[in-house]
């Protein structure tokens, strides 16, 4: 069993590596860095007729990246890299966007309108490889995706908010546990549309609530900031910063517990995020990518930066699994810094949890194609979630590590041979002129389509 777990989830640097490499070939060869401009304007002029916004998907995959890893993970990377970390994980960051925008993409142009539209990873993978063996990798990844909405969505959520909780105000871990579970539960119950309406409106409110207390932190500690950001970039090309900030990148959203280690950061290439953009209705495929993007700009250029300068502006790199390690570097707030912040972490962990509660309804429609399908998972995320806040098995986070990585090689192998649509919706919408034109180019829209010469949408 040891020898397993080696080789599966010891492995976060080749997998880092053909992330990084999976992000460079689309940079480059999609002609997504010669156009700048059109891909923000692309963000920005998505539109949705019926159905759920662009804006409202966003939301949804920006609660399952956010977490309390946005505290603990930066932490544990500062504290194995040193300052130089920082940098690695923002050039992580920036190869992680053409992967995200790719299988954004995808999902969006596989995507199958019943009562209500679904897609997601699944659908492209089923496709990607045809016959029997398309259908059961679909199979194994919902499997490995149910199994993360338990551990990696459940019990490391509500651990982390139940050990900021118990540490800031003596709260018991089992009332922590019980109120998740409730409060998640509660809008899962009422379905899919809710969970979108919900963080829709949550999501924008803690970043600004994030963002806020952080550069609170900074500006007060303002007269430090150059000497920090000097030694940011100094230490960014030494071996112990490189190792460190590659570890950080390539596995911050298992870090958001604070006790995980081999997922990324911002979940591009796993084939979570899909299962939320899925949904929004965006007059191209491409355009719904985009705003995968920005995902991962606000996740972890944006958060995790702030994040990262608060630490070291505190001058407490340490290494906690726990969260309240890392909310002891905000201590330059005041008295205030505790709460606020175990109130920050307390709502983020909600999110997460509500997020992949809605990734596994999605699974679980995908293999019973029954309606209603978020209502079936509440009993199970509700006993994960009062799990994780009384105990933190190590066996189940390392369970998580091997399963995020079958499900990153099964996502990336799909991406691979599904690429020349990805490409294809890319050029039409790069080679229009405006959103209108790329809407009415003729482009490949389906993988069978594609395959049997066909050239409409």
């Amino acid at each position: 069993m040891e020898r397993f777990f080696a080789l599966v989830t010891g492995g976060v640097v080749p997998l880092c590596l053909l992330l990084a490499g999976a992000g460079f070939f689309i940079l480059c060869g999609w002609r997504m860095a010669a156009h700048p401009k059109k891909t923000l304007l692309g963000m920005w002029r998505a539109s949705a007729g019926q159905g759920t916004s662009p804006a409202a998907a966003f939301s949804v995959a920006l609660a399952g990246t956010l977490g309390v890893g946005n505290v603990t993970g930066v932490a544990a990377a500062l504290a194995a890299g040193g300052p130089g970390a920082l940098f690695w994980m923002w050039a992580a960051a920036f190869l992680a966007m053409p992967v995200k925008y790719a299988e954004i993409t995808l999902a969006q142009a596989e995507a199958v309108e019943e009562t209500r539209r679904h897609g997601g990873a699944m659908y492209y993978i089923q496709k990607a490889f045809r016959g029997r063996a398309g259908r059961v990798l679909a199979v194994v990844f919902t499997l490995f995706c149910l199994f993360a909405m338990l551990t990696l969505g459940g019990t490391m959520q509500s651990h982390a908010a139940a050990e900021a909780m118990a540490g800031v105000f003596g709260v018991p871990p089992l009332a922590v546990g019980i109120l998740l579970a409730a409060g998640v539960g509660l809008v899962l119950w009422r379905g899919a549309d809710r969970v979108e309406a919900f963080c829709a409106r949550l999501m924008p409110l803690l970043c600004a609530l994030f963002v806020g207390a952080s550069l609170a932190v900074i500006f007060a500690r303002a007269a430090s900031l150059p000497a920090v950001l000097l030694s940011v970039f100094r230490g960014a090309f030494s071996f112990r910063a490189a190792a460190g900030g590659l570890f950080a990148s390539s596995a911050m959203a298992a870090l958001r517990a604070g006790v995980m280690r081999g997922l990324v950061s911002n979940e591009a290439g796993c084939g979570t995020a899909p299962l939320a953009h899925a949904a929004g209705h965006a007059k191209t495929p491409a355009q719904q990518g985009f705003w995968g993007i920005f995902e991962v700009f606000v996740d972890t250029v944006l958060l995790c930066t702030l994040t990262g300068l608060c630490i070291l502006l505190s001058g407490k790199m340490t290494a906690g699994d726990g969260t309240l390690s890392a909310l002891s570097a905000f201590l330059p707030l005041g008295a205030a810094a505790g709460p606020l912040f175990a109130l920050i972490l307390l709502f983020f962990a909600f999110a997460t949890e509500l997020c992949w509660a809605h990734y596994g309804g999605e699974c679980l429609y995908f293999l019973t194609k029954k309606e209603k399908a978020d209502r079936r998972v509440v009993p199970a995320v509700a006993f994960s979630s009062i799990v994780g806040a009384l105990l933190a098995p190590e066996l189940l986070w390392r369970l998580t590590d091997a399963a995020v990585a079958g499900m990153t090689l099964v996502n990336l192998s799909a991406l691979w041979r599904c690429r020349h649509v990805v490409k294809t919706e890319t050029e039409a919408f790069f080679t229009a002129g405006d959103t209108e034109k790329a809407e009415a180019a003729p482009r490949p829209r389906r993988l069978f389509r594609r395959r049997a010469g066909s050239s409409e949408r």
